[in-house]
């Protein structure tokens, strides 16, 4: 048996943010699908899990079409096959590979190569909110227990509703582990390791969203428009950030979902708007999307202080929600002459403009007031 890796190379290490921008470009891809290769991989995928290969192939434009046409599997689909077309080859890649690297190292592999995706994460999430399998905190057995009546078929609706599509189906951010096993076979060498992966890599790189059942696979397209600011929230502020052929779309500001109008008529914000709106998140981001420069020059905040370095707004709602931002000039002038005004929303409980600026740096208003007095 070869001996365990207890650290990597400095090329190996190198190599660790290649393969994470190449499996962050996987997962955000919103090129077209190649259904051969694609269904190529599921072939290979079923073969290396011991199973024959599916008997059809069908392809659906969204995830959430996907879903919606399995709810519909009969018994010419077969039994659901990703335990052991996905699941089982997963968990025992993950043990041979924890043999062979030492537990330092796989951490390394890990957090580098597939970190968290605030873009993706929530995709899930949505896709559940469409398709109404998003879960309501319980376990299996108290959902089981609690259906009226305690039947057969209800016990079935529980099983093929939240813990169907949610666990017996896997996406982009589903696959992303993939990333760790490919780098340890092409840097690493561990080949033995990971070979019933091949397939599984085939499918992730070209395809969506998977759906394994006995005899028939169910595929859909990846997204056509997936957008996100700076931060890698979900966001675009002009259009739908996410959005599959078929129509299916979400809009979000800032990691946000919101209503369509929102984006596509930010117009129709207004104060009575923003007042009317009991949503704490959806108030922070219809401000945003006005701009908190003219919900100021509207009358929307009141002045509570203003001193050399900036002045301090609040708008207090009923629910006891508060809304604080200080607005500072820019030094620099701009072109013309002008100076930017910009507006940072600070913590409710900030008193002073100066404690508000200050607090934007991470500091203390007596520590902000000496650097800016030497400076």
């Amino acid at each position: 048996m070869s001996s365990p890796i207890e650290a990597l190379t400095a090329e190996q290490a190198a190599a660790l943010d290649r393969y994470r921008a190449r499996w962050l470009a996987i997962r955000r891809s919103t090129a077209p699908c190649d259904r051969e290769a694609a269904e190529e991989g599921v072939q290979f995928a079923y073969q290396a899990a011991g199973l024959e290969a599916p008997v059809r192939f069908v392809w659906r434009d969204s995830p959430v079409a996907l879903f919606e046409r399995a709810r519909r599997a009969s018994g010419r689909d077969g039994a659901n096959v990703k335990s052991a077309v996905i699941d089982r080859p997963r968990r025992q890649a993950r043990a041979r590979m924890r043999k062979r690297l030492q537990r330092r190292v796989w951490t390394q592999v890990e957090r580098t190569v597939n970190p968290d995706d605030a873009l993706l994460e929530p995709v899930t999430d949505l896709i559940e909110q469409a398709t109404g399998t998003a879960h309501d905190g319980r376990s299996l057995i108290e959902r089981l227990l609690s259906a009226r009546p305690l039947s057969w078929p209800n016990a079935l609706a529980l099983l093929t509703g939240r813990y169907g599509p949610r666990y017996n189906a896997a996406g982009p951010n589903e696959l992303s582990w993939l990333g760790i096993h490919e780098y340890a076979r092409s840097v690493l060498g561990l080949k033995n390791e990971t070979s019933p992966l091949l397939g599984l890599w085939q499918v992730a790189a070209n395809a969506g969203w998977l759906l394994p059942h006995q005899y028939t696979c169910w595929l859909s397209e990846r997204p056509c428009v997936l957008h996100g600011d700076a931060a890698g929230r979900l966001h675009f502020a002009s259009g739908p950030a996410l959005r599959f052929a078929d129509g299916w779309s979400v809009f979000a500001w800032k990691g946000v979902e919101v209503p369509s109008w929102m984006i596509e008529q930010p117009e129709k914000i207004s104060l009575a708007a923003i007042d009317a709106e009991t949503n704490v998140q959806l108030r922070r981001c219809m401000i945003e999307i006005m701009t908190p420069q003219r919900y100021v020059a509207l009358g929307g905040a009141r002045k509570v202080a203003a001193d050399e370095t900036g002045v301090l707004w609040r708008r207090i709602w009923f629910n006891y929600d508060i809304w604080s931002a200080v607005e500072v000039i820019n030094a620099t002038p701009e072109p013309d002459g002008t100076h930017k005004h910009f507006f940072l929303q600070v913590p409710a409980n900030i008193q002073t403009a100066r404690e508000a600026v200050a607090w934007t740096y991470g500091m203390q208003p007596d520590d902000y007031a000496h650097v800016v007095m030497r400076t």
